[in-house]
């Protein structure tokens, strides 16, 4: 009922350490926005600048926003996971992976610097690396989508993920779509009224996965 192809995350041992031009580091770390994603992965201007910097390419990713502004959209490391190939009942929402690296060396000691003039660009300074998968399926029944399953899991080490990875994978090539969709049907409809979006979210993935929706690392 789902065909899709699956691609692989590429891991690099990257260093966000070469500092930006005087001219350039003054004006970004003195007026861009330096708000950090406290759960997730999206990079603010400041950090956008020093990892485009440092040679790291980022994606703009206009379906995945915080606080409601969609009109930005998400900047970060993202990377496909599973593309669905055929249209189905069943649709894959979205497919990813995900990674953050801290600022280090000479680019931290930049920041540090003006930290003096801007307190809150501690803030930058006060990340570490972290890792994530993210998946959501969705189902098309009678002119509406029904969430199937939806996992945001985070990891401090890449081996960790990449056996998640694989664990995730090997379950849904197994999995017996008719049984799971009959029982996710009749939980949204008793559970609508009755759980909130986290408790529904974390049911649906125990009954695919054994393991909560949500494993969230902080980015602070």
């Amino acid at each position: 009922m789902l065909s899709y192809n699956i691609h692989k995350p590429i891991y690099q041992d990257v260093q966000i350490s070469e500092p930006l031009s005087d001219d350039v580091a003054k004006h970004v770390l003195l007026n861009c926005t330096c708000h950090v994603d406290h759960e997730g992965f999206d990079l603010n201007e400041i950090e956008q600048a020093y990892y485009k910097h440092n040679n790291v390419s980022l994606e703009h990713d206009t379906t995945w926003y915080k606080d409601g502004d969609a009109t930005k959209g998400a900047h970060g490391i993202i990377q496909p996971w599973l593309t669905q190939t055929s249209k189905s009942d069943l649709i894959i929402d979205h497919s990813q992976f995900v990674f953050r690296y801290p600022l280090s060396g000479k680019a931290a000691a930049q920041v540090k610097i003006y930290a003096k003039q801007r307190p809150e660009l501690l803030r930058i300074l006060s990340t570490e690396f972290k890792c994530g998968l993210d998946l959501c399926i969705d189902y098309i029944s009678a002119d509406r989508v029904q969430p199937v399953v939806h996992i945001e899991w985070d990891y401090t080490d890449i081996t960790t993920m990449l056996a998640n990875v694989d664990y995730v994978e090997n379950i849904l090539k197994h999995a017996n779509w008719h049984e799971i969709i009959s029982a996710v049907k009749r939980f949204n409809i008793s559970s609508k009224n009755s759980l909130d979006a986290f408790q529904q979210a974390d049911f649906r993935s125990m009954l695919f996965f054994g393991r909560k929706s949500y494993v969230l690392i902080p980015t602070l």
